[in-house]
């Protein structure tokens, strides 16, 4: 992700702070109609400095950070009031569980969060008309004509939120529609390559594949480097805008550079230990609902409350993955298949009303807890599939098997980045999204991953 972005997201994070510590302020002040003394202060601001802390991690959770939503005003501030209701019942509990009672918070922490998530609403207004959207926008070039310039070109006038305007674009596909790039200049000729950085104030120059080796334009290139302009590459571009590879740069050349298993020992480590204690809290969960969900199951359709199936893992070998059954028991051996391996798509008739509960809170994969324990899966990694769907995937996607470098999840970034893949088209942009995450998986993206699957099943949008 470009660092505009990252800018932006740390300015609204530095305003919700704001907003959320000086709510605080009114709600003491509210409270006994006078300023709080520096006892009050001492002891009640500590307390609360934490709950703000805990307040902002429920803001990331509800995709209050996402800046795509400041396009959206309605969904922002159904957001920001949900938020709100969530972060007043958490601070309720925050100060209840607390060993002393240093402070009795209870009209405190209302007129806290009223204040503050007022002041928030407030200040998003401002930085959605201010800096969302119109501030710190860099002008890029485009160089080339192929296909995923078209899809980045579409992007970048959908979402200025991003941090880009697409400012000149030299060489493109003679068949566009220029009428809907309205703020774009057009040159066909590569001569104009340092001229429309000049006269645009061109801050990254982007350049096509096919074109790379072109001598003229690398020189043109070249002088550029004197210039202070930034110039990278479509890929590199496409990557920080989609969260996804793009597939024209597969190629064995491209695994070796990026992917090799090169994982530092202590991220490994510190993988495995979040995957048993995640666990162990899911095996916990599944043995208190196992009860009312196997009756629930029961009631509504005949067949086993357990299913397993084959599904590829690591390195290309098989392992039975746990789910709680959700569709009907069509074909003898208590799966929903009667003509052969097929894609669950959306709204699958197979699936059972209770089935249907299950996919979207994602519960019917609690049973997966054994497969984590076992190490056959991960908390977090591509989504495992079925041998007889890989062989058809790798016999029409060359690197398919690519995915399998790491072991499978039950969460990952293609799931919450994607819906249903019941076509190939989407199967191979699941794989984009895969290629992305094993090449740039870390601490900090797997916390975000797992951040935003609580997000999914707090809102029942799993599949």
């Amino acid at each position: 992700m470009n660092s505009t972005y990252r800018t932006k997201q740390l300015i609204l994070l530095l305003g919700d702070v704001a907003s959320l510590f000086f709510g605080v302020l009114a709600g003491f002040t509210l409270r006994s109609l006078s300023f709080p003394s520096s006892t009050e202060l001492e002891t009640g601001l500590i307390w609360f400095g934490v709950l703000i802390g805990i307040w902002i991690l429920i803001n990331y959770i509800n995709g209050l950070y996402e800046l795509g939503r400041h396009r959206q005003k309605a969904m922002l501030y159904s957001r920001i009031l949900q938020a709100s209701v969530v972060n007043l019942i958490v601070g309720v509990i925050f100060f209840y569980i607390l060993p002393q009672k240093i402070i009795t918070p209870k009209t405190i922490l209302v007129l806290s969060i009223l204040s503050g998530y007022g002041m928030l609403a407030i200040w998003r207004t401002l930085f959605s008309s201010l800096v969302a959207t119109k501030a710190l926008l860099s002008p890029i070039l485009f160089i080339g004509d192929m296909k995923e310039m078209n899809e980045l070109a579409d992007l970048i006038y959908s979402m200025p939120e991003r941090g880009y305007i697409l400012a000149a674009w030299i060489g493109a596909p003679k068949d566009i529609d220029k009428k809907i790039y309205s703020r774009t200049t057009f040159y066909d000729s590569t001569k104009a390559i340092r001229p429309s950085v000049s006269v645009h104030n061109i801050e990254t120059v982007v350049v096509a594949q096919h074109i790379q080796h072109d001598d003229t334009i690398i020189q043109e290139l070249y002088e550029l480097l004197f210039w202070q302009t930034r110039i990278v590459s479509l890929a590199s571009l496409y990557e920080s805008i989609t969260g996804r590879i793009p597939p024209y740069i597969f190629s064995e050349h491209w695994f070796l550079d990026h992917l090799q298993q090169n994982i530092h020992p202590v991220y490994g480590r510190l993988r495995r230990i979040l995957d048993v204690c995640i666990g162990f809290f899911l095996l916990l969960t599944f043995v208190i609902l196992y009860p009312a969900i196997a009756l629930a199951i029961r009631i509504e359709s005949k067949g086993s409350v357990l299913f397993r199936q084959e599904r590829v893992g690591m390195s290309g070998t098989t392992f039975f993955l746990y789910k709680f059954r959700s569709m009907y028991a069509l074909a003898s051996d208590g799966s929903a298949e009667t003509q052969g391996v097929q894609f669950a798509t959306k709204n699958d008739v197979r699936v059972t009303h209770v089935g249907r509960f299950l996919r979207k809170s994602r519960i019917d994969e609690l049973p997966q807890a054994v497969n984590l324990l076992r190490g056959d899966i991960s908390i977090i990694g591509p989504r495992p599939e079925r041998p007889e769907i890989v062989s058809e995937l790798e016999s029409k996607m060359p690197y398919y098997a690519v995915r399998h470098l790491v072991k499978p999840g039950i969460t990952g970034w293609a799931q919450v980045n994607q819906h249903y893949t019941d076509t190939i088209e989407q199967s191979l942009q699941k794989l984009q999204y895969d290629l992305y995450y094993i090449k740039n998986r870390s601490i900090l993206l797997d916390l975000s991953i797992l951040l935003k699957t609580i997000n999914v099943v707090m809102r029942g949008m799993g599949q």
